[in-house]
């Protein structure tokens, strides 16, 4: 009777310590798929870093931003871009490249501030008005068809009065600050035009349409 006691305690003891042993294996498992999981997820956050840093390096944003959101300050924003487009659009139509773009615009700084200025005034505010090159960081942020990461860019900013309104803003270079305002798209000689300074990988991250992107078939340009 003993001896079947024992044999008992015996196959108990053997059938725990299995128990903890495939529970401590599936335990390490767990862990280590916890663990993968992590490494993926900072790795696809490092490659989306990587690649908004690389499209940053090639585009200049431009953004006006409204004194606030009432109906009336968002109008005299979407005034003050159209008019300040078309302004700027008679010295940079000529510009090749980031860094002459770049370049002009800072030398026209001063005519930018002033032609806002006599935009807001003309529209009857008084409305102190600030134009700057920043780096900013920003939100991802839809334009047309296309959607930028969010991250940190250059950008010329034009601050309407207290600035605390929503923005508008489009990539001032290369030019997409023209979209089809009917369809909410960025024209095709537009979209070239990006094409031309943003790899493969770059520009089909932020081409919105997942079945356009099977259909891209590009001959890619460097500068």
């Amino acid at each position: 009777m003993k001896n079947v006691r024992k044999k008992s305690e015996n196959v108990r003891w053997k059938l725990w310590i299995l128990s903890a042993g495939i529970a401590l294996l599936l335990m390490a498992g767990g862990v280590r798929i916890h663990k993968l999981k992590e490494e993926k997820y900072e790795l696809q956050n490092r490659l989306e870093r990587e690649v908004q840093q690389n499209i940053a390096k090639e585009v200049l944003r431009f953004h006006v931003i409204a004194n606030s959101d009432t109906k009336e300050d968002q109008k005299l924003k979407m005034q003050v871009k159209t008019e300040l487009l078309e302004y700027m659009n008679g010295f940079l139509k000529e510009s090749d490249g980031l860094e002459e773009t770049k370049e002009i615009v800072l030398g026209h700084l001063t005519e930018i501030k002033q032609t806002a200025k006599e935009i807001v005034e003309e529209s009857g505010y008084e409305y102190r008005v600030e134009a700057k090159m920043e780096k900013c960081e920003f939100p991802e942020k839809v334009y047309g068809n296309c959607t930028f990461p969010k991250g940190e860019y250059e950008t010329l900013t034009v601050t309407i009065g207290a600035g605390k309104g929503h923005n508008w803003w489009c990539v001032l270079y290369p030019s997409l600050c023209f979209i089809n305002d009917s369809y909410g798209v960025v024209a095709d000689e537009k979209i070239e035009e990006l094409k031309k300074v943003l790899t493969e990988e770059e520009f089909i991250s932020i081409w919105n349409d997942p079945k356009e992107r099977k259909k891209v078939r590009i001959s890619w340009k460097w500068f």
